[in-house]
């Protein structure tokens, strides 16, 4: 117990330390502004990916980002009403959910496993801070794939689908969680992500309008290309001196051999989940400094580990149904 104490202490004095020096530069959530910055164009009847007069300026930087949005359509369709709030106040409940978002994650991590989580946090101490800081749409993304395994280890495949879906629709990277989920033959869970996803689909649709999609579509291709960001895997080959044409295809390489990866440890889900975690991570060809804190959800499995013996937990499926009603992971 006072093992765990030193390093929680330790770890919270680092963070804290860190956030401290991050927020001299005042109390702005940076990407919470680009998302509402969306939704006041959509609300101005204005394209999402592109700048018309009277719209909030942003900054370029190409060939990196050059449009004011990478995000899916899905993240401004949120921000239309907290668009109409004025001062910017709509960023700011954007914010305080993702840090609500941090500080739950960080309780219960730290409440289950104070040693491990620490230890984590002190390796992630700048990408936290930074995501702590410009509240990026990462910190509910991270609370979903945590939330994936919680509800998928005990059972609430539906929950888990709807989820993974959500996050899919939100910033695509979470289709390796919907992957890992897949080839976990958890059918319930896939049918609720289809219906979801589908909804979700349907009410950004409905928010953004089509053509925003399909401009989203051309956005993700320029930025798997050209636009790879400067910490993505890509970026830090060619920092090395690395071929600019070998050093674009990494990103595509991780993705690969990440879903390959969570097939081939199918039978073992924990390291499957942590495995697909860490790919939609670093197989996006945008990775910023904040992107690796959702490392942090490598953790889940050992969090809420496996219930041991399994075999006993899965209760048997009723007559004329092939599959168990619940059915926790197999370790």
């Amino acid at each position: 117990r006072v093992l765990a104490i030193a390093f929680v202490a330790v770890a919270a004095a680092l963070l804290l330390e860190f956030l401290a020096a991050y927020f001299t530069r005042g109390f702005i959530p940076g990407d919470a502004t680009v998302y509402l910055a969306g939704g006041e164009r959509l609300n101005a009847g204005h394209q999402v990916y592109a700048l018309m007069p009277g719209d909030r300026p942003e900054g370029f930087k190409p060939p990196y980002w050059t449009v004011p949005l990478l995000s899916p359509p899905l993240v401004a369709v949120i921000f239309r009403p907290l668009a109409l709030l004025p001062n910017d106040i709509g960023a700011y409940i954007w914010w305080a959910g993702c840090l609500a978002a941090f500080a739950g994650i960080l309780y219960t991590f730290v409440r289950r496993q104070p040693i491990l989580t620490s230890l984590v946090v002190m390796a992630l101490v700048v990408p936290l801070t930074y995501e702590i800081g410009v509240g990026n749409m990462n910190a509910f993304l991270l609370l979903g794939a945590i939330l994936a395994w919680k509800w998928m280890a005990e059972g609430r495949d539906e929950r888990a689908g709807v989820v993974t879906a959500l996050g899919f629709v939100l910033k695509v990277s979470p289709v390796v969680l919907a992957w890992w989920i897949f080839t976990q033959w958890r059918w319930r869970a896939v049918r609720a992500g289809l219906v979801a996803g589908a909804a979700f689909l349907g009410i950004s649709i409905l928010g953004a309008g089509l053509d925003a999609h399909l401009t989203f579509i051309q956005v993700t291709r320029d930025t798997a290309t050209v636009g790879q960001s400067d910490l993505s895997l890509a970026g830090l080959a060619k920092a090395i001196g690395m071929a600019p044409a070998i050093a674009n295809l990494i990103p595509a390489a991780m993705l690969l051999g990440g879903v390959l990866g969570v097939f081939l440890l199918r039978d073992r889900p924990n390291w499957a989940f942590a495995l697909a975690v860490a790919t939609m991570t670093l197989g996006s060809p945008v990775v910023n400094i904040n992107s690796y804190a959702m490392l942090l959800g490598c953790l889940a499995p050992w969090i809420w580990p496996l219930p041991e013996p399994v075999a006993a937990l899965a209760p048997a499926a009723p007559p004329g149904d092939a599959e168990p009603r619940t059915r926790p992971l197999t370790a």
